[in-house]
């Protein structure tokens, strides 16, 4: 693929390349250095081919026209630095900051630039992300966090896979499960597992009315979540009740209104496993509000190990995901320094103040 420097408005005839960087261009610098603008090229691609005499009067030449290389350009030859994109629907809170953090660190020490991009959720937003990443000869899309549990996004996805697979741009998937009949790279951890965790230890402290609050059924990570919380009451031996499931928005208002309507309804929980940490900041409001202390009256865990959750009083109990472990890998995978095939990293139980006993009265 040729450059498009020295076309006039920046542009291959017949294309739709980048735009010319700059005033001053290639053909500019080879005339001033008395050079061809073969040579020139050369001298800016890194190729070793270039006498050293050669390449410093081509780059005084540039230095003194105020010459500067279109980046984009020579990405889209597959020359330079290559962006690896990491596209999210909302980018809110330390989960995926520290996801990208990960990403980063690997992009950067392989001489990659990470490119963030939010789709809020349209679907045709981030269909027209993609076909322009597809465009500029992305490295790799990371498709970052939970999505919709449903066919369309199934089919969405594949098809993304197969155009970027045009220009050798892997799709990977980070936190969320693999897709069913496709075979797309995720790289996700054990929610169902984390969420067991909870349950195993309010059990074992002797709880039996454990109550759940998440998000409805509908996106990837709400069900699998959820799905935890059943399948560990059911290896428990304690049947699931209704009563004890109720469903808020992953904000602390939201957690806050349903844990009120729990403890109102009098359903005799005296624990609850909360989808995300922001809920759980809701079912502390809530139970201050009622009363009730944590965790002598009310046991509450969360999920996701937000920074600012051991300083709650008490320090909150929650699962901590290897958030930042998924976008190591992730960029890895994408990056061909790791096996392209899914894994399933493992999250841990932190264990802090929000938890105990229950009550003598319910026992």
């Amino acid at each position: 693929m040729g450059s498009s420097e020295g076309v006039p408005g920046g542009r291959r005839a017949g294309t739709r390349g980048p735009a010319r960087v700059g005033a001053v261009n290639l053909r500019d610098v080879a005339a001033h250095a008395g050079v061809s603008p073969a040579t020139a090229s050369r001298v800016f691609g890194g190729s070793a081919k270039v006498h050293d005499a050669t390449r410093e009067k081509v780059l005084a030449s540039a230095h003194q026209l105020g010459y500067v290389v279109n980046g984009l350009a020579r990405a889209m030859q597959g020359r330079g630095p290559r962006t690896v994109a990491f596209v999210v629907r909302f980018m809110i809170g330390p989960t995926f900051a520290s996801l990208a953090a990960g990403a980063e660190r690997v992009a950067g020490e392989n001489g990659h630039l990470l490119f963030m991009s939010t789709t809020h959720g349209s679907p045709e937003r981030e269909a027209e992300l993609i076909a322009t990443l597809r465009e500029q000869r992305v490295a790799a899309v990371l498709l970052v966090g939970s999505t919709e549990s449903d066919p369309s996004f199934d089919a969405r996805v594949a098809a993304y896979a197969r155009d970027l697979a045009d220009v050798d741009a892997p799709l990977i998937l980070c936190g969320r499960p693999p897709v069913a009949g496709e075979s797309l790279v995720a790289v996700d951890y054990d929610q169902r597992a984390g969420v067991g965790m909870a349950v195993d230890e309010l059990v074992r402290l002797g709880h039996r009315r454990i109550a759940y609050v998440g998000e409805p059924r509908g996106m990837t990570t709400a069900e699998q979540r959820m799905d935890g919380y059943r399948q560990a009451l059911e290896r428990h031996g304690i049947a699931f009740d209704p009563q004890l499931l109720r469903e808020g928005l992953n904000f602390e208002d939201d957690g806050e209104r349903a844990v009120q309507r729990l403890l109102a309804d009098d359903t005799g929980a005296t624990a609850i496993v909360c989808m995300t940490d922001n809920i759980a900041v809701g079912a502390y409001r809530a139970a201050r509000k009622a009363g009730l202390r944590i965790p002598e009256d009310l046991s509450v865990v969360g999920f996701d190990d937000a920074p600012i959750v051991g300083d709650l009083t008490p320090g909150l109990t929650t699962v901590h995901p290897p958030f930042y472990e998924v976008g190591v890998t992730a960029a890895e995978i994408a990056l061909g320094l790791a096996p392209a095939e899914s894994v399933l990293l493992q999250p841990r139980f932190v264990e802090r103040g929000s938890t105990a006993p229950p009550p003598p009265s319910s026992r």
